[in-house]
């Protein structure tokens, strides 16, 4: 079985339009949350998610849409939430509000941020150890921080030794005999590493192959999507940037 691996796509459609046309090679879907947010078409994300039969987990925007009148942040990301959540259909919500916060499937565990916390940010070796402490899964595949990279992880004479590899133009990770690792596919609709496109990964369980994607798209129809909705223009500006 082969997983086609997306997270952080935040309603940018065109580019998970790029992702479907070039990936090939998967049996199912997994998403790893925030489908939601920055972008317009969160519907059609949702949408699709669910009719493909995608398995994944609750990310915070996606929490966020689903509790609008319990947030008490001071943020523009709130009325973007609130002006997608009028667009999503009824099965469509029904869709995110069953997504866990955590999901265990062959041998590895999906999650938005953290093992120890969906909603903690794993960008720094402190929080790498802790995730591999809080979960004994040899694959741990998670979101949030739209870095592609992947953290690794053995248990030596000293303790556990963990290196941290970054993907930023694509590549395949192998991963070794007895060790672990906590990879991050990078986002399909808002990168952070400095590198425009839409990410994603293939992983491959019985091959132990986790392979990462970076793809160029027409970033100009997410601005003619924000024109049509009257959304900030310093969305489009950080798709160009790649940050």
């Amino acid at each position: 079985m082969r997983y086609l691996v997306l997270s952080d796509i935040h309603g940018n459609w065109p580019a998970l339009q790029a992702v479907l046309a070039q990936a090939s090679g998967f049996d199912q879907v997994l998403f790893l949350g925030d489908a939601v947010g920055y972008y317009p078409d969160g519907d059609q994300v949702v949408e699709w998610l669910r009719s493909v039969g995608a398995r994944g987990v609750l990310g915070n925007h996606d929490h966020w849409m689903l509790n609008l009148n319990q947030l008490t942040l001071e943020n523009p990301i709130v009325e973007i939430l609130r002006w997608q959540a009028e667009r999503l259909s009824e099965a469509q919500r029904a869709y995110l509000e069953h997504l866990p916060w955590t999901l265990s499937l062959e041998g590895a565990l999906l999650v938005h941020g953290s093992p120890c916390d969906p909603l903690t940010y794993v960008d720094e070796l402190n929080e790498a150890r802790a995730a591999f402490g809080c979960s004994e899964a040899r694959w741990i595949l998670h979101g949030h921080t739209h870095l592609a990279g992947a953290y690794l992880a053995l248990e030596g004479p000293s303790g556990l030794w963990i290196r941290y590899q970054r993907y930023p133009q694509g590549g395949e990770l192998v991963l070794a005999p007895k060790a672990r690792a906590l990879v991050n596919p990078g986002s399909v609709g808002q990168p952070r590493d400095g590198v425009p496109g839409a990410a994603y990964g293939i992983w491959d369980p019985e091959r132990e192959t986790f392979e990462l994607y970076r793809i160029s798209y027409e970033v100009e129809q997410v601005l003619s999507r924000l024109e049509e909705a009257g959304f900030p223009g310093w969305l489009y500006r950080r798709l160009l940037a790649g940050k």
